[in-house]
């Protein structure tokens, strides 16, 4: 039973990160929400399937995803992996404009530790804060630049000892890397 519970909660926090990912990226792409609709709905997002498992989709020629790795050609400069994390999934789409990336990961860190991690990561990279915002259970940050036309959105929820987090990027194609 509790794998169930776990399997549940797991489930909730890709689909809560699906719709922050959504509500903040302003542009309706599909692209940006089908890495967390993949998670939610894969086995291996849940930690019952081994690691090697993997699932992979393409919402177009260059827009791509998947579960349990990086997807090839993903800007990790703009969206680090914070240290002590494990992908979920990730998507890319360098085709968009704005280019949309985004980042579920898996930590034992604190929801404050991978705020502040990603604070800075963003701040150096130009981006301005938001104030913080919780919803439920998810604290949430969003970071702008180039006059709001840029957006990051950092979401993470704590469940039973355990953080997942999303991190989305919506930022003009010439500066994505």
């Amino acid at each position: 039973m509790k794998k169930w519970n776990r399997r549940g909660n797991l489930i909730s926090v890709a689909a809560a990160a699906a719709l922050l990912l959504s509500a903040c990226s302003g542009s309706g792409s599909s692209a940006t929400s089908s890495p967390a609709a993949a998670a939610s709905s894969s086995p291996s997002a849940t930690g019952t399937a081994s690691s090697s498992a993997s699932a992979s989709a393409s919402a177009s020629a260059s827009a791509s995803a998947t579960v349990n790795a990086m997807v090839a050609g993903f800007p990790t400069k703009l969206i680090p992996v914070m240290p002590g994390s494990t992908p979920l999934s990730t998507s890319y789409d360098a085709t968009a404009n704005p280019s949309t990336a985004s980042l579920v990961a898996s930590t034992n860190a604190a929801a404050g530790d991978i705020l502040a991690f990603y604070a800075g990561q963003f701040s150096a990279q130009g981006f301005t804060s938001v104030p913080a915002t919780k919803v439920g259970s998810t604290d949430s940050q969003d970071f702008v630049r180039s006059g709001g036309k840029e957006t990051v959105n950092v979401a993470v929820v704590e469940v039973n000892g355990r953080t997942t987090y999303t991190v989305g990027a919506s930022v003009a194609p010439g500066t994505i890397k």
